[in-house]
């Protein structure tokens, strides 16, 4: 696996980080992922905490394109009846895409998200 590539790290991933996610690819977050970590955050100096550990990601910007890919895939999914899936999984797999990045997960909204988009799911060994 290339070094150079780009993995778009969901929080479940993010929450069991090792050394060894490093030789997958290049380790990035968005602002759905950021918005999820920092939300568990039980203090401020666990806030602080999180912003600097996030800080030393590449960040895959999330715009109006993501959002409208969202919504494609989602009218897809729901013509399958298969919809019914977490918005932030969604939003990132759309910006997964966006960005023609892997998205590192233990999730399996990711396989179903991968039948609408175009990325690649990277499962973590749990």
């Amino acid at each position: 696996m290339a070094l150079n590539r780009l993995l778009l790290a969901d929080k479940s991933a993010l929450e069991r980080a090792t050394p060894a996610m490093l030789a997958l690819g290049e380790i990035c977050v968005c602002a759905i992922t950021r918005l999820e970590l920092l939300h568990s955050a039980r203090s401020a100096s666990d806030y602080t905490a999180i912003e600097e550990r996030l800080a030393l990601f590449r960040e895959l910007r999330v715009d109006a394109e993501t959002i409208s890919t969202a919504v494609t895939a989602h009218r897809e999914l729901g013509r399958k009846g298969r919809h019914r899936l977490p918005i932030p999984d969604l939003l990132i797999a759309a910006c997964a895409q966006q960005h023609q990045a892997a998205v590192l997960h233990i999730d399996r909204h990711y396989d179903v998200l991968a039948e609408v988009l175009s990325f690649e799911p990277v499962r973590l060994d749990s």
